[in-house]
């Protein structure tokens, strides 16, 4: 007989043998033993939690000689055709590579004839969210009202995309994803029936990198067992995998810990010389810190000891930031092929995130310091400002003397201030950071009309609390919109987006300076000159013209040749 793979050789012959869908299983059985077999099912789950191996099930069940039963006997002809295939009343269909309208027409026109040795036909139809819209559609009226001796298992990964119109005349099961102890039970179970051994570590490897796929996991544990003896250890399966040893990991968080930029270059140096693979190296760092984090909230029940010492090392805080960054760089990983850059990139942000800023060594950006003056603005605001003339006002030094009076004193720009961009509200920078937040309102908060409408206002002061908008009164429909509390607080949102500190916005109508038109009666007008009785001569003194050539109407022979 040839070779079997593990995942077919250890596939559930009965719903006893099943692990992990519980909910599944016991509801069939006790439907079949009350004899209430629906006439279509959809199970929805990820790959590998079992969703065609209970489909069989439940076509062995129904089929079985001593049947209907919950229990099949798998040694009557029915159970033993349907356990090899070979049974012609159940016709498994792929849906990824027959999702077309004339393929559901054959199910239909096959649907219309009793099962040729077996009680039922059963139709499972494999990836169903693969078929067509067209065959979807022409499939709803059979599904609905089927033979009695027809029944529908429709199984697939992407539950969302079976129309409501099915999903409504079927009975739902969500299939749930193995846990890690589960998935490493089932793997010791095979290991023992095949006669070898593996250490726990190595059993646990494995039952993690199927992310709660059984089928994945035998099919991993398939890999090892070929590449080993007798005994499988964790560097066998490190080594066939791809994985990244633990200690690997510790060395990292180590160096993290300890704010070694130098040893994390010459770490990820080494990791890529030896062909680690940068994403799963990534992963599992990412991975790594979430245990740490576990361990810190004291969520994980059976943490090692060195989980514990490592999670000491780091904040909560810090270590959520870690998770975060290393996410971040396995996700940019699907657009840059530059993987050791982004290893290294993610390994200065670990460290440098973290290390205190020294002030005095470490300069911020050359920026003006202005002298402190203390803050005169009114504690209510009384009258509003008067619209700004002069051209906008650039970052330089400005005496105190040549501050405007009509606008509240700006607080000093200081060091202190210069090293924390993000929060500085002064006049000047909110000013320069205005259209930044104009952008900010139509791309990101997608809300272009007040994008528009606010074009017209202009930041005319700010206060510690407030930025104050300067609006021409001519512009009331946009006045009316603007001051509307929910486009105020678009503002400010934006506002704290961009400046990072949260602001409120108040609208000021300003007097705008309309030109001055002389009044009707005050325009001198040239006087009208007399009529002289000669229309044509009228018209010449009127607009200032003159007879270039005078034609005799009489003896004009237009014909004639000149």
């Amino acid at each position: 007989m040839s070779y079997v793979s593990l995942y077919r050789k250890y596939r559930s012959q009965s719903f006893e043998d099943v692990v992990g869908q519980d909910h599944v299983t016991r509801t069939l059985q006790n439907a079949i033993s009350a004899g209430r077999i629906g006439h279509a099912y959809l199970f929805c789950g990820s790959r590998g939690t079992g969703k065609t191996t209970v489909a069989r099930l439940l076509a062995k069940a129904v089929n079985c000689e001593q049947g209907p039963t919950p229990t099949p006997c798998n040694q009557c002809a029915a159970c033993l055709s349907i356990s090899d295939g070979s049974a012609v009343d159940v016709i498994e269909l792929d849906a990824a590579s027959n999702r077309g309208i004339d393929d559901i027409k054959e199910i239909r026109d096959n649907v219309k004839y009793p099962p040729m040795h077996l009680r039922y036909k059963v139709f499972v139809i494999d990836e169903a969210h693969q078929l067509s819209d067209a065959a979807k559609d022409a499939f709803l009226k059979t599904l609905e009202e089927p033979p009695a001796h027809a029944i529908f298992v429709l199984a697939t990964t992407e539950a969302h995309e079976i129309p409501l119109t099915i999903r409504s005349r079927c009975q739902q099961f969500d299939f749930r994803r193995g846990s890690v102890s589960d998935i490493a039970g089932r793997i010791r179970y095979v290991l023992e029936r095949e006669n070898r051994t593996a250490d726990d570590s190595a059993v646990d490897v494995l039952a993690r990198n199927a992310r709660g796929s059984w089928r994945d996991s035998l099919s991993l544990l398939e890999q090892v067992l070929s590449f080993t003896d007798q005994h499988v250890t964790v560097d066998h399966v490190n080594t066939v995998l791809g994985t990244v040893d633990e200690d690997i990991l510790f060395a990292v968080s180590d160096v993290v810990a300890q704010g070694d930029a130098s040893a994390a270059f010459d770490l990820a140096g080494k990791l890529v010389h030896e062909g680690k693979d940068v994403r799963e190296l990534i992963k599992a760092i990412a991975g790594h810190f979430r245990d740490l984090v576990v361990a810190s909230v004291g969520a994980g029940q059976d943490v090692s000891v060195k989980i514990s010492e490592r999670a000491r090392l780091f904040t909560k805080e810090r270590l959520v930031e870690l998770v975060e960054i290393f996410s971040s760089a396995e996700k940019d990983l699907r657009w840059n092929d530059q993987h050791r850059l982004v290893l290294e990139l993610a390994f200065m942000k670990a460290i440098f995130n973290s290390a205190p800023v020294d002030s005095g060594t470490i300069a911020p950006a050359a920026q003006p310091v202005r002298p402190v003056q203390p803050k005169t603005a009114p504690a209510t605001y009384s009258a509003p400002p008067k619209p700004r003339t002069e051209p906008r006002l650039q970052e330089t030094p400005v005496k105190p003397s040549a501050r405007p009076t009509d606008a509240p004193i700006e607080p000093a720009i200081t060091d202190q201030a210069s090293s924390a961009p993000t929060s500085d509200v002064s006049l000047i920078r909110t000013r320069q950071m205005w259209p930044r937040v104009l952008k900010h309102i139509k791309e990101v908060q997608r809300k272009a009309p007040l994008s528009g409408m606010l074009r017209e206002a202009e930041v005319s002061s700010v206060d510690d609390t407030t930025v104050y908008l300067s609006i021409d009164k001519r512009f009331g429909f946009h006045i009316a919109n603007i001051q509307q509390s929910a486009n105020l607080e678009t503002v400010s949102q934006a506002l704290e987006a961009i400046m990072g500190k949260k602001m409120r916005v108040k609208v000021v109508v300003s007097q705008g300076v309309e030109p001055q038109l002389p009044m009707a009666e005050e325009i001198q007008e040239p006087p009208m000159p007399e009529p002289t009785g000669d229309m044509v001569q009228d018209v010449l003194q009127m607009f200032g013209g003159r007879i270039l050539e005078d034609i005799d109407d009489e003896n004009y022979d237009p014909w004639k040749e000149t």
